[in-house]
C-alpha cells in the first residue's frame, strides 16, 4: 500500500509539474457547490416522484477584455467579470431518463463573484429547482411517447446515459495578465497600416481576450476546476471592384496563450498580405465559365475545405435519435455512424483526435484540455478515420447504437452557453505526400488527361470571398478570378479521390470552443466542379470620393 501510495504522489507531482498547472487541495467555489447540490439531491423530491439520481452543476467564472481600432485610433475598449451557473439534472436511471427529449430551455443564471458569499448556494438552490421540475415533466413526457413507439431491441437496449468512475481535479487558474496599454499600443500601429491602401475603404482590427475557469461538481462524486484562456485578432477589410462587387475579408490570429501570440511586426506583416490580396481581388476578372476538374488547395484554404466537410457540420461527431411525437418533424441523430467500418475518403487519408496531448513537436497544441465537461480524460490518439475507413467518433455521455462510450469531447460553448460535444486537437496525415513541385507537376498532369486548358489552385476558402487562380497547362502561367467557388464544397465525395498532399504540415487553430487542426499545407483533389458563385450583388458607385 505504501508504494502504491508513493507512486499516486509521484504521478501527480508529474502530471501536474509538467503541465505547468498545480492541484488544489480544496477550492471554496467546489465546496459550495459540492454542499448545495448534495443537500437538492436527497431533498429535492415531488409527490409521485423519486429525488433526482444525478445532478451536475457548473460555475463559468469568465474575465472578458474587447479592444478595436481604426487607422490608428481606438474605437472602443470594454471588460467585464461574471459568474455563471449551468445545472445537469436528470431523474429516473441510468438506462432511461429525461434526456434525448425537446427541453425547456434555461439560460446560465448570474451568480456571486465572491467564493464563500451566500450567492453562490442561493444561485445553485433557485437553479435546481427549476430544472428538477421541468425534467420530471420531460421524463414522464418521454415515457409516455415511448408506449406509443415501436422500437427495436437495439432501441430498446440503448442506455441513455453512461455512468462514469469519479475524477478529481481541481487546478488553478491560468495566469492571466491583461496589459491594456500594450494593447492600445499594437492595435493603434497595426490598424494604421491601412492608410498606405486607400483602395481599402473601411478597415478594423478587433481584440478579443478571454480567461475562463469552469467549476464542476457532480452527484458520482467528479470534482473538477479546469482553467483555459483564448487571445484573438481579427483584422475586417473591405473595398469594392469596379463593378461595383463588395469584397470584405476577415483575417484572423488566435492562440491560448499570450505567448503564443504574434508581435507587432509579424501580425503588420499580415494584415498587409491580406490587404494586399484584397486588392489584387478587386481588380480580377469574374469566372465567366463553368469548371470541372482537379483542384489544388493550399495553405488555409486547405484547411477550411477540410473543416467544412467534416467538423463545421458536425458530420464526424455522434448524436443519439430524439424521442418526440412523429408529427413534430426529424427524430436527429447522425446517419454517419452507419458508415463506421466503411470507406468514408481516400484510403491515404488518416484522421486521429489526439486531444489528449498538450504538445505536438514542441508546440502548444490550443484544443488541449486535461478533462471535458462531463469529467472524462481525453485520449491521447483516438483513431477517427484509419487510411480512409471510418472507425469512431466524436462522442459525450449520452451513446448511440454503434458509439457506446464518451471519448471525452463534451465541451461548454461561450457562445451558446451550452455543452456540446466539440473536436479538440485533431491530426491528420497522408500516406501520399508529394513536394510542392511534384503537386504542380500531378495537378498540371491531371489537368491534360481531362483535355483541360487550365487546372485550379484555391490559396483562399472563404466565404464568397476565395482566391482562386487559374493555372494554365500550356506554360504554367497563373491568373487570378473573383467571382468563383466550390459546387458542393463540403461533399465528403471530394475527398474520396485525392490525388497527393504536400509533405509538410500546417497547424491551424480556430473557434470560440478551441480547435486545434494540424494537416497537410496542400491537397491535391482529382476533380471538383468551380462555378460563378450565384445572385452576386453589384452596387452602384459611391457618389462622393473617399475622404482623405
Amino acid at each position: 500500500m505504501n508504494n502504491i501510495f508513493k507512486n499516486s504522489i509521484l504521478f501527480i507531482i508529474l502530471f501536474f509539474g509538467l503541465h505547468g498547472i498545480y492541484a488544489q487541495t480544496d477550492n471554496p467555489v467546489i465546496s459550495a457547490i459540492q454542499k448545495e447540490v448534495d443537500r437538492n439531491r436527497t431533498e429535492l423530491k415531488m409527490e409521485g416522484m423519486t429525488s433526482p439520481f444525478f445532478i451536475s452543476y457548473s460555475i463559468i467564472d469568465r474575465h472578458d477584455y474587447s479592444m478595436s481600432a481604426s487607422l490608428g485610433t481606438i474605437g472602443n475598449y470594454s471588460e467585464s467579470h461574471q459568474r455563471r451557473g449551468i445545472p445537469v439534472l436528470l431523474v429516473g436511471d441510468y438506462f432511461r431518463n429525461n434526456l434525448n427529449v425537446p427541453a425547456r430551455s434555461f439560460p446560465p443564471s448570474p451568480t456571486s463573484l465572491i467564493d464563500n458569499h451566500t450567492g453562490i448556494p442561493i444561485t445553485i438552490w433557485g437553479d435546481l429547482d427549476g430544472v428538477y421540475k421541468a425534467a420530471v415533466e420531460q421524463y414522464q413526457s418521454k415515457l409516455a411517447i415511448l408506449k406509443q413507439q415501436t422500437q427495436s431491441e437495439e432501441e430498446k437496449n440503448l442506455p441513455d446515459f453512461i455512468q462514469t468512475e469519479p475524477v478529481n481535479m481541481v487546478l488553478q487558474p491560468a495566469k492571466f495578465n491583461f496589459d491594456k496599454a500594450y494593447w492600445e499600443n499594437y492595435l493603434r500601429k497595426a490598424s494604421e497600416v491601412a492608410k498606405k491602401y486607400p483602395d481599402i475603404l473601411t478597415s478594423n482590427i478587433s481584440l478579443n481576450a478571454r480567461n475562463v475557469m469552469i467549476y464542476t461538481y457532480n452527484t458520482e462524486g467528479s470534482r473538477y476546476a479546469v482553467p483555459s484562456s483564448l487571445y484573438q485578432l481579427i483584422l475586417t477589410a473591405n473595398t469594392r471592384a469596379d463593378d461595383g462587387q463588395e469584397l470584405t475579408h476577415h483575417f484572423f490570429e488566435e492562440n491560448a496563450t499570450f505567448e503564443q501570440m504574434p508581435d507587432l511586426a509579424t501580425f503588420i506583416g499580415g494584415c498587409m498580405t491580406m490587404m494586399e490580396n484584397l486588392l489584387k481581388l478587386k481588380n480580377a476578372p469574374v469566372v465567366d465559365d463553368a469548371y470541372s476538374g482537379p483542384v489544388l488547395f493550399e495553405g488555409l484554404a486547405t484547411e477550411r475545405i477540410f473543416r467544412q466537410a467534416l467538423f463545421d457540420n458536425n458530420k464526424l461527431v455522434a448524436a443519439p435519435k430524439m424521442v418526440q411525437p412523429m408529427q413534430q418533424g426529424p427524430q436527429g441523430g447522425n446517419d454517419f455512424e452507419m458508415m463506421l467500418h466503411k470507406k468514408v475518403v481516400s484510403r491515404t487519408i488518416t484522421v486521429k483526435s489526439i486531444t489528449g496531448q498538450e504538445f505536438y513537436k514542441g508546440q502548444r497544441l490550443n484544443g488541449y484540455y486535461p478533462v471535458d465537461d462531463e469529467g472524462i480524460v481525453p485520449d491521447k490518439e483516438l483513431a477517427l478515420i484509419d487510411n480512409g475507413v471510418l472507425c469512431n467518433m466524436l462522442n459525450g455521455r449520452k451513446p448511440t447504437k454503434k458509439i457506446g462510450q464518451s471519448n471525452g469531447h463534451t465541451r461548454y460553448d461561450i457562445g451558446s452557453n451550452r455543452f456540446r460535444v466539440v473536436p479538440g486537437n485533431i491530426l491528420v496525415t497522408s500516406s501520399q505526400t508529394f513536394s510542392k513541385e511534384e503537386l504542380y507537376k500531378k495537378l498540371i498532369a491531371a489537368a491534360v488527361e481531362e483535355d483541360l486548358d487550365y487546372a485550379y489552385i484555391v490559396r483562399q476558402y472563404e466565404s464568397g470571398i476565395n482566391m482562386m487562380y487559374k493555372i494554365y497547362v500550356a506554360d504554367g502561367r497563373e491568373e487570378l478570378v473573383r467571382g468563383a467557388t466550390i459546387s458542393d464544397g463540403g461533399n465528403l465525395k471530394n475527398f474520396k479521390r485525392i490525388l497527393g498532399a504536400s509533405d509538410k504540415e500546417q497547424m491551424v487553430s480556430f473557434g470560440n470552443i478551441q480547435t486545434t487542426i494540424i494537416l497537410p499545407e496542400a491537397m491535391l483533389f482529382e476533380e471538383m466542379d468551380v462555378i460563378r458563385i450565384p445572385n452576386i450583388e453589384f452596387k452602384k458607385p459611391y457618389i462622393v470620393t473617399k475622404p482623405e
